[in-house]
């Protein structure tokens, strides 16, 4: 898979100089930003790259440039490319200065090769020639969808040029072809089987947008040649038990139709692995549940496409990881001109470093973007004892990209049992289409083990409730033994928690505790069945014999609830580079933690 690995923009609109790198181990980058600080002008950038004929230098030189008229005026876009499969890099920069079309391709690049660890290979670098790089550029699918000006018919005009060119049920394009020479009522027929096919494929893909929603292409009966009915006489409709005529549907609906047709393409091509797709705003108009959608759908593709956005959404600024957010913002001043003699006002993009720990704080600076409040009850339903649990599972899900229904804390394992009974209760009376399902997880310990084995032998009618005891981060297979003493604490990565344990430590000028000494602990059976609470609580008391009771973790061998909430409340991923960084290695030690977490939410 070939992807972009940095791009560097200079002199093109109001983009002098910028550069930014993309991580490759995720393909959804976002690109964010005030109103009129250059993010458009980003893709557009992008864009002129892989389509150099588009260039217009009344547009594209920048306004200082074009009133100075420097020596070095002309756009200068260089792309960095990393295929994957071959662990090589190609840099490849396209001068305009140099580009004459039909005359000269503006190109210059160079390879270079690097190990499983990244590092550049000795004596990998070579020069490439015009040929070389048209032949790397040829093996990428480029596409750029703009924010405004779309032309509905004429982008039906190109997706159905591209339904017949791409190899999609070939035979009977082929048959549809011929008929269509020999004659007209055949090939309206013909092509609007063909459209049927395509259309009812895709119709999917709207519905999980919207359960009612299909796309449908309509050949009307008034064509009077070959060639004219492939350009103007294919109709977009998209039913929704309204009007058809997408063009009289909402904003919003009309670009959502856009973006998922021309995903709908891209994925149907078979000559060609490598796509790149650039989408200017794709969250206008749209409500920020068909946000979230969008965003997931995005996500899904991801696997097989390299996705540039432009964004003003909290919805499509990945939090969790904070890798691959250009945040751009805006210089405004006044550059006198000699050659028209008056000032000239300038705006200049420049890139906002979000590197540091307050990185997320200047994305919000920049976009007053809040966090999300929504607490809804769902079909789908989580019950647990605490709202430690409930912090340290959704963090987590957060993290892993996992879709998560409502979590609900009891604020108790004795409280569970009410809990249900007022569920089955009040569904028994409600008017409702569903049966909820709950899956309730107790810590276990013996309250939480009584508990289960009560809630398991009991008959709920009206809710579907699914007693789980919990496991801990190794799934040890002395789960069930009554001697066992595990939380949600042990399910959490285990340097993790030293991690959080070490900052409450620091907070009252105690010293912390050593990870090896811990994991040391851990691997005996006996000790991890005691609980890892308790063996901070033994570990703190060695390093700080004196004054350690200052504070504590366990007591009698039961964790304090206290601490239990100051602990979680210290677990807060977004946005925490470093508790990112630190996640993304106990990721690759502790891989169960994550395929249980996965299987909990999984209904």
């Amino acid at each position: 898979m070939i992807l972009i690995n940095s791009v560097t923009i200079n002199r093109y609109r109001s983009i002098m100089d910028l550069t930014f790198q993309i991580d490759n181990f995720q393909n959804l980058i976002s690109i964010c930003g005030e109103n009129n600080v250059g993010k458009t002008n980003t893709l557009r950038a992008i864009n002129l790259f892989f389509n150099p004929e588009d260039y217009d230098p009344i547009l594209d030189i920048p306004t200082l440039k074009n009133a100075q008229r420097s020596a070095s005026s002309t756009p200068k876009i260089k792309i960095v490319f990393l295929d994957k499969n071959k662990n090589e890099y190609f840099s490849i920069t396209r001068d305009f200065k140099n580009y004459e079309f039909n005359k000269t391709l503006g190109l210059n690049g160079y390879s270079y090769k690097i190990d499983d660890n990244f590092m550049v290979l000795k004596n990998s670098k070579k020069t490439l020639n015009d040929t070389e790089m048209c032949e790397i550029l040829k093996k990428i699918n480029f596409s750029y969808i703009e924010s405004i000006n779309i032309n509905i018919p004429k982008l039906i005009k190109q997706l159905t040029d591209d339904i017949i060119t791409v190899e999609y049920d070939k035979a009977r394009i082929v048959s549809a072809k011929k008929t269509l020479r020999d004659a007209y009522l055949k090939y309206t027929t013909g092509l609007q089987e063909l459209l049927n096919t395509f259309s009812d494929e895709i119709s999917s893909t709207f519905k999980n947008f919207k359960n009612n929603w299909n796309i449908k292409f309509h050949v009307p009966s008034n064509i009077e040649t070959f060639r004219d009915v492939i350009s103007d006489d294919v109709e977009l409709k998209i039913d929704d038990k309204g009007c058809l005529d997408i063009e009289q549907k909402g904003s919003g609906l009309q670009r959502l139709a856009v973006i998922l047709l021309n995903f709908e393409i891209l994925k149907r091509f078979k000559d060609k692995k490598n796509f790149i797709i650039c989408i200017d705003e794709p969250d206008i108009y749209l409500h920020e549940g068909l946000q979230r959608k969008l965003l997931d759908f995005f996500s899904e593709n991801s696997s097989e496409m390299q996705i540039f956005y432009t964004t003003h959404s909290k919805i499509f600024i990945d939090q969790y990881s904070m890798k691959n957010i250009i945040l751009l913002s805006a210089k405004n001043y006044k550059k006198f001109s000699k050659r028209k003699n008056k000032d000239i006002d300038v705006v200049e993009t420049i890139y906002i470093d979000i590197s540091d720990d307050r990185g997320y704080e200047t994305i919000c600076q920049h976009l007053g973007i809040e966090k999300n409040k929504d607490n809804l009850l769902e079909e789908q339903n989580i019950l647990v004892e605490g709202n430690s649990d409930k912090i340290y599972i959704e963090e987590l899900a957060n993290y892993f990209k996992f879709k998560f229904p409502n979590i609900i804390p009891a604020n108790g394992v004795d409280k569970i049992e009410k809990f249900l009974d007022f569920y089955n209760s009040y569904y028994r009376n409600a008017n409702s289409t569903h049966i909820p399902k709950i899956k309730v997880i107790f810590d276990n310990d013996p309250a939480g083990r009584e508990v289960y084995k009560k809630i398991s032998k009991k008959e709920f009618k009206f809710i579907k409730c699914i007693p789980i005891l919990l496991k801990n981060y190794s799934n040890d297979e002395n789960q069930t033994k009554d001697n066992v003493n595990n939380e949600i604490e042990d399910l959490i990565y285990p340097d993790i928690l030293c991690y959080l344990v070490n900052i409450l430590l620091k907070e009252i000028s105690l010293n912390t505790i050593k990870f090896q000494n811990i994991e040391k602990s851990l691997n005996s059976l006996t000790n991890r069945k005691m609980g890892i609470l308790l063996l901070l609580e033994i570990e703190k008391n060695k390093e700080n014999p004196s004054n350690g009771s200052r504070i504590s973790f366990a007591s009698n061998k039961t964790p304090i609830p206290s601490i239990k909430t100051s602990l979680s409340n210290l677990f807060k991923i977004q946005a925490n580079r470093h508790l990112i960084k630190l996640i993304d290695n106990s990721r690759k030690k502790y891989p169960f933690v994550e395929n249980y977490i996965k299987e909990l939410l999984h209904f």
